[in-house]
């Protein structure tokens, strides 16, 4: 669920106090306006004394706290925001950071608190007559009552680094004849009441996730349904809790699961059980070795780059930056995504370049709810950089036309994470690094 979506109005409330203090408060405004949270990250610590405007200082801070993993940050500033600042934030950011608000309490297991809140909020509107579209919120609500009464997730991991064995195993469809490279799935082994099953461990998966026949044999007690998932379309399933779950020698333990009842991609791959975001984010670093077969959570986590960070959370989904012919993009980083895949708008701002080096295909493409076949281009070849490390993508696809599998940018899965000995993946100070 992306919370934020062009829904700061911040310029017309500047302060003009003097020339520098309005130069900082436009650019900082403009980067709000814009969803810029990587120049924002970068740029706001340096204009910080020079912002004139208490909000707009506490509306950066609650942002970047919520995108780069600071929850108590994010928390203390919305509230100051809504004790100090109400008549000037106005009813849209109003929503916008008690949305903020609350995601950061169901990602820290308060679910009821979550829900609590909106719910006050949206009885009080409601009360006064104030039209405008609830469906987000109560779709929230409705989302965070179903863990109201689970206790908070909880991992226990043993004494020094954990190491949970992995296999990379490539994907095959279950189609007749069919000849396209799929790339790889990483596949790690979990054990659900004493049984054993092959799960994806899937940083595209903001919770985890099962199908509902597998949900059903795994002991997953259902708590509510007709819960929206939103993946190739939108389709209705339910929300569970899975009491504990063993991967390597770490224990989980209170997992929400969202059950999918729908069975369209099933019909074409077998995804049944997914671990996601929900579960890494707790572990606060990953190191993937893709072609030494094992996942290690280190008990010392590595240090940030001098850089700075080069990934945000939206929610769970994991944001990574990259670089492309001198310019920054943002792709969904999706390790469930055997291969990569560029947008839409990756081929509109290279439309010269892509059109005399792409060939017309069409392939089959999809994921929860909708599977299809879709014309595209395919590259050869087209270069990129993250993390300072130069990666050359072959045989890569780019869509004509905007669609949720291929969100930023791009979704960039395993094509980029095999290219590389080592993959690191810090959730704490939100970056990835590549060896």
């Amino acid at each position: 669920m992306q919370l934020i979506k062009n829904l700061f109005c911040i310029l017309m409330i500047l302060a003009t106090t003097s020339a520098k203090a309005q130069k900082a408060d436009i650019c900082v405004g403009e980067l709000l306006n814009n969803g810029d949270w990587f120049a924002l990250g970068k740029e706001y610590p340096v204009m910080r004394d020079s912002v004139q405007t208490p909000m707009l200082r506490l509306m950066s801070e609650a942002l970047l706290g919520y995108y780069f993993n600071r929850p108590d940050e994010t928390v203390a500033c919305v509230d100051s925001l809504l004790r100090h600042h109400q008549a000037e934030l106005g009813l849209g950011n109003i929503t916008s950071m008690l949305l903020v608000k609350s995601n950061v309490e169901a990602n820290r297991g308060n679910h009821a608190v979550a829900a609590d809140m909106l719910k006050d909020f949206t009885s009080q509107l409601r009360a006064q007559g104030v039209k405008m579209d609830y469906t987000p919120i109560d779709e929230a609500i409705r989302f965070y009552d179903s863990f109201r009464d689970c206790p908070p997730m909880k991992i226990e991991l043993p004494q020094g680094d954990a190491v949970i064995a992995m296999s990379n195993d490539s994907i095959e469809l279950k189609i007749e004849n069919d000849t396209v490279q799929r790339g790889t799935a990483m596949y790690v082994t979990a054990i659900v009441n004493n049984r054993p099953y092959k799960a994806i461990f899937d940083t595209g998966a903001g919770s985890t996730f099962m199908s509902e026949a597998f949900a059903k044999k795994a002991g997953v007690r259902q708590l509510t349904d007709s819960l929206p998932i939103h993946g190739g379309t939108t389709v209705y399933g339910q929300a569970g809790i899975l009491d504990s779950m063993q991967i390597g020698d770490i224990m989980v333990k209170n997992i929400p699961v969202m059950i999918n009842s729908d069975t369209t991609l099933n019909r074409v791959e077998d995804i049944d059980f997914l671990i996601g975001a929900d579960i890494m984010r707790l572990l606060g670093e990953i190191q993937i070795f893709p072609h030494r077969g094992k996942i290690v959570i280190p008990t010392k986590r590595s240090e940030k780059p001098a850089s700075g960070s080069n990934m945000y959370m939206d929610n769970r989904t994991l944001i990574l930056r990259g670089e492309s012919g001198g310019k920054s993009y943002n792709f969904l980083f999706d390790t469930g995504n055997g291969l990569a895949a560029l947008s839409h708008s990756f081929y509109e701002n290279n439309k010269t370049g892509i059109d005399a080096k792409g060939k017309r295909v069409r392939r089959l493409t999809g994921g929860i709810g909708l599977v299809a076949e879709r014309d595209m281009l395919m590259l050869p070849e087209w270069s990129f950089q993250f993390g300072g490390k130069n990666v050359v993508f072959r045989d890569i696809c780019v869509t004509f036309e905007s669609n949720s599998h291929t969100p930023y940018a791009g979704n960039i899965g395993m094509a980029l994470v095999n290219q590389f000995n080592k993959v690191t993946i810090n959730f704490k100070e939100c970056f990835v690094t590549f060896e």
